[in-house]
């Protein structure tokens, strides 16, 4: 079997346009001036498989990337699991436009191990029309480990923006995931306009693991309020999910977020047990970027710890 073998077949997922809520439909359906969304050229694919050498070491299996995704080979650059292939999905384009539907889809076979990311933040650029829709799909197979790390989201006044990102575990299987949001322009004057993320996990039996879905309007309702975003402009989280957690997992890193703490940082963070103890959760929002970023990391690196005895590298960008 080749190492990595590039298929031309096209995949047959793309961003569900009935999954998202009422109130963002709307933007769905509302016409466009220039070529129609999801078109030619608005529609971008990556999917990868991956399965498990006789060495142990994961390697990519089969790829399909169409523009705007670009996919450089491999790297093995974890000293502490040497076998994990760290995947770059590029793109050359200058961020998320109207219009725009891309779908990323991660296949792991069994025992793999494979760490995602991107090269740099992603912009969702002001809009007019329309909405841009980002679709991720992870499939794990029995025993697998994928860790998805993608650098901030960027959000532009007006910008509207889907996120669905759907996780399917295989028996023993288990998935880290990380992601933070940042408002470009004034949080109360310029605002983006729609905002609708969500994260379905699964087990091998189809049994749901845990379900999250976020919906912000902020001309709807304002980001400052109470309950919403108060004062802050960054948020983020960092889940674990696939393993049993106790209540001691999440005071500890609860502990390891809170020495962020410091007089010239403002940001609140917190940490939770999933549902059934199949995960822990940790949330955070903040004014600056690198401290809610730095408690991020020390999520990671401390759930990390916790679940696979090695720490989170320090991977280039």
């Amino acid at each position: 079997m080749p190492v990595s073998e590039h298929t031309t077949s096209r995949p047959d997922r793309s961003p569900d346009t009935n999954f998202w809520p009422k109130s963002f439909q709307p933007y769905l359906s509302d016409a466009l001036d220039q070529r129609p969304a999801g078109s030619a050229g608005k529609l971008g694919t990556c999917k990868l498989t991956f399965a498990a050498a006789g060495s142990g070491r994961t390697q990519l299996q089969q790829s399909f990337v169409s523009h705007p995704f670009h996919l450089t080979r491999p790297w093995y650059l974890d000293p502490a699991l040497p076998g994990m292939a760290v995947v770059y999905v590029q793109t050359p384009a200058g961020g998320l436009i109207q219009g725009d539907r891309a779908t990323l889809q991660f296949e792991l076979g069994d025992t793999t191990q494979v760490h995602v990311t991107n090269q740099a933040a992603e912009k969702i650029h002001s809009m007019t029309a329309n909405c841009a829709l980002q679709s991720v799909s992870f499939v794990l197979g029995a025993g697998a480990y994928a860790e998805y790390c993608p650098e901030p989201v960027i959000l532009f006044p007006h910008a509207r923006f889907g996120q669905q990102l759907d996780i399917q575990l295989g028996l023993q299987a288990s998935f880290f995931f990380s992601e933070l949001f940042l408002i470009r322009g004034d949080v109360i004057e310029e605002p983006f306009e729609a905002l609708s993320t969500s994260l379905t996990v699964t087990d091998a039996a189809g049994n749901l693991l845990m379900r999250e879905h976020g919906l912000a309007l902020p001309f709807q309702q304002r980001l400052a309020g109470p309950g919403v975003l108060g004062r802050y402009h960054v948020w983020g989280q960092a889940v674990l999910v696939g393993c049993s957690v106790t209540e001691n997992w999440a005071r500890e890193i609860q502990g390891k977020i809170q020495e962020e703490s410091c007089p010239d940082t403002v940001l609140v963070a917190g940490t939770t047990v999933l549902p059934g103890e199949c995960g822990v959760c940790v949330k955070v929002v903040g004014t600056q970027v690198p401290a809610v970023r730095r408690v991020l990391r020390r999520a990671w690196h401390g759930l990390r710890l916790r679940h696979l005895g090695v720490p989170a590298p320090d991977l280039p960008k």
